[in-house]
């Protein structure tokens, strides 16, 4: 089977230059798997941006700070914030090495699926 096509975060919104702004944003319905697993990763990098930004704020430090101390590659965390790129375990191990805890704290409501089928699929409850 062929990888999946990688589209960057940003664009499973229907407008690219929200991801990572707070507010109530209009995400695109998937219609293959692939696009929910993309959609899905995307919904949680865009709520940990949100939630570091307010805490690198609580801790009164600078993006270029954490960059520093989690040994991000310089632009990195601007690139992940904004969705130009894509958020690893790497990445979160790295920041959360640095600021504490934050992806296990998060609580992202997964958004209503028009598609019945990735419906059925996906809101399964363990």
């Amino acid at each position: 089977m062929a990888k999946p096509r990688t589209i960057t975060p940003r664009r499973h919104l229907e407008h690219p230059d929200l991801f990572g702004r707070p507010g109530n944003h209009t995400w695109l319905q998937p219609t293959t798997p692939e696009e929910y697993a993309g959609l899905r990763a995307a919904e949680l990098q865009h709520h940990f941006g949100l939630a570091l930004v307010s805490r690198l704020t609580e801790l009164g430090e600078s993006k270029s700070w954490l960059e520093e101390q989690a040994g991000l590659a310089t632009g990195r965390l601007s690139k992940l914030l904004r969705g130009h790129a894509q958020l690893t375990f790497r990445d979160v191990a790295a920041i959360e090495g640095v600021v504490g805890p934050i992806l296990a704290r998060l609580e992202v409501a997964r958004q209503s699926m028009d598609d019945p089928g990735l419906r059925e699929r996906f809101s399964r409850e363990p």
